[in-house]
């Protein structure tokens, strides 16, 4: 957007193209600032140039224009282009091929960031996955502990039981022991008041027939 004042000058001795239309609409050769409120505008003061594209461009009648800075897309060193309100100045055209530049890189990184998150939302269910698989391993781990630690008590009862078991046959042993010792002394006693039982039968018998004590009994 030009300025109004001074720098006004500018927009003199220079051609005056209107991209709306497509045409050069003269050439300008003066120029004044007109004040409305808090709006200006500028008049320019213009020849109208005929038959240019035919190679024979000649100045004709001046003529006068009214534009708005909003008006004037760029001015060059030979060339005012116009876009009558329809068209952005060259800075507002440059910032938004800028602005559409960052809005691609943007959406370039934002993609990139998706693709990202993608791969980690798949990273995160296949660490999810592996978590399960250890956390079932761990309770089946868990379980088998268990197991073990029922089976350590069982090996540790029976374990008991068996030195039980060994001492009693132990205890068994000795008894046997004492057992036969104590058949072989009845065995003895048996024997021996058999023995004499025999011979006290014997000598009543003999006394009883008279007859006396043998050697032999």
């Amino acid at each position: 957007m030009v300025p109004s004042g001074d720098r006004a000058n500018q927009l003199v001795n220079k051609f005056v193209v209107s991209l709306t239309t497509g045409k050069i609409l003269g050439y300008v050769t003066d120029i004044n600032v007109e004040v409305e409120g808090t709006k200006f505008y500028f008049i320019l003061r213009m020849k109208i140039v005929e038959n240019l594209g035919k190679g024979q461009g000649v100045f004709t009648n001046e003529t006068k224009v009214r534009i708005e800075p909003s008006d004037i897309v760029n001015v060059g060193p030979d060339v005012i282009v116009l876009g009558d309100g329809k068209v952005p100045p060259l800075r507002e055209i440059e910032r938004l091929h800028q602005l559409q530049n960052e809005y691609e890189e943007v959406v370039s990184q934002l993609r990139e960031k998706e693709a990202l998150l993608k791969s980690l939302k798949e990273e995160n269910a296949q660490l999810r996955k592996q978590l399960d698989e250890a956390q079932r391993e761990l309770r089946r781990y868990e379980v088998m502990k268990e197991d073990f630690e029922h089976l350590k008590e069982q090996l540790i009862r029976q374990e008991g039981q068996l030195e039980m078991a060994r001492e009693y046959i132990k205890l068994l042993e000795g008894l046997r022991h004492d057992i036969d010792h104590i058949k072989d002394l009845l065995e003895k006693l048996v024997k021996e008041g058999l023995e004499d039982t025999v011979r006290g039968v014997i000598d009543e018998e003999l006394n009883a027939r008279g007859l006396k004590k043998t050697g032999l009994l």
